[in-house]
């Protein structure tokens, strides 16, 4: 059998596999619905995941074609929760065409089909610490009030543009709330608040999308990682875009003219009044800035601890790594000056303060080595 063949066999299987899972849920409730269906885009089987994310997701565009060939009631309901939970925007749109063909020809809708999905937001909040390196975002949201549920998402933000730590989905929000409320006692200082559910959708698109490639990829060992991450991640990247019409857009990055003004100001300033005013200080300056904006994708003013601690520890900072050794000899006293400055433009607290100073002289760049025993993430 060619390999067109052996691909055309596996997706009518699978799409067999899912009209009688369909067969069984036609006639319940669009949460029920929607439940079943983010297991079936898990694509897990008794061992485990039975494919990594990028071969499910052709798989499931195969079976969304395979589908709108079928004249069935349970293709029809099939193609409507693809429409309503797929994670491609592409593939919800084939979805919807597919299923629209088909009731053309007279096949009915399932009960369900216009309410799949339109689900009331009933709040967002979140706890964060005060450098954003933590977020821990909950989201209620109901169908009018009945089948209540809650998705409550751990993010590392050090990590990318964040890194889902623990996802939990619940259908009692008040237990998930005094989650939040006791993540103030942390001694990181949680502040626990009201979120912006179009902040709240890009928080969880933004930790899905790193999520993704670091759990996919086998070079990477993201610990801790959730557990129910591939069997929510549909559900939760569904609930997202409900939060809002569009994500909030990204942080804006310093333009040349911004950062330009920042290296002056920066210099200026009493942190910087014992580093030499010379060209190799300057050098040093702009290659620790390149390196934090590039490898955090973050404002060179918005660093904390574990974000030091990673741009610091860097390979390219290592003075077997840096072209001129006078350049690597001043970059830590560069790094000093510069955390300590940034801390006084925020205006953070002793506190916090001391714990962005403690991390970077815990990084010795110059002594470093560029040996690593792997790629594991903490």
């Amino acid at each position: 059998m060619g390999d067109s063949q052996h691909s055309a066999s596996r997706a009518s299987a699978d799409a067999d596999f899912v009209e009688w899972n369909f067969s069984i849920m036609a006639e319940s409730s669009p949460w029920s619905v929607e439940q079943g269906m983010t297991q079936l885009l898990a694509h897990q089987n008794a061992e485990g995941f039975e494919r990594p994310l990028p071969d499910a997701v052709q798989a499931d565009a195969r079976v969304i074609h395979e589908l709108g060939r079928r004249r069935t009631p349970t293709a029809v309901a099939a193609l409507r929760a693809y429409q309503a939970m797929s994670t491609v925007d592409t593939q919800r749109d084939l979805a919807r065409s597919n299923a629209d063909q088909l009731v053309r020809h007279g096949l009915p809708e399932p009960p369900w089909a216009n309410t799949i999905g339109r689900v009331r937001v009933d709040g967002c909040w979140w706890a964060h610490d005060q450098f954003d390196e933590t977020a821990i975002v909950l989201c209620a949201f109901s169908y009018d009030g009945t089948h209540e549920h809650a998705i409550l998402t751990m993010i590392d933000r050090a990590l990318g543009s964040g890194l889902f730590r623990e996802l939990t989905l619940s259908t009692q929000v008040g237990p998930l709330l005094d989650v939040l409320r006791r993540a103030e006692e942390d001694p990181e200082g949680l502040v626990h608040e009201p979120l912006d559910p179009a902040y709240a959708r890009r928080l969880i698109e933004d930790a899905a999308a790193t999520s993704d490639e670091l759990f996919e990829d086998q070079r990477y060992k993201p610990t801790p990682r959730p557990a129910a991450y591939r069997k929510m991640r549909a559900l939760t990247l569904a609930r997202a875009r409900v939060l809002s019409d569009a994500a909030a857009p990204p942080d804006p990055l310093p333009d040349s003219v911004e950062l330009a003004l920042l290296k002056r100001s920066f210099l200026a300033s009493a942190a910087a009044s014992t580093l030499p005013e010379t060209d190799t200080t300057r050098q040093a300056l702009d290659l620790l800035l390149a390196q934090i904006i590039d490898q955090t994708a973050s404002h060179p003013l918005h660093l904390g601890p574990r974000r030091t601690t990673a741009v610091l520890g860097l390979p390219t900072l290592t003075t077997d790594q840096i072209h001129n050794p006078d350049i690597g000899q001043i970059l830590p006293d560069v790094a000093n000056a510069w955390i300590s400055w940034t801390a006084t433009e925020r205006g953070l607290s002793r506190d916090a303060t001391e714990r962005l100073e403690h991390a970077t002289r815990q990084t010795r760049t110059p002594e470093r080595s560029t040996t690593t025993e792997g790629n594991e993430t903490t």
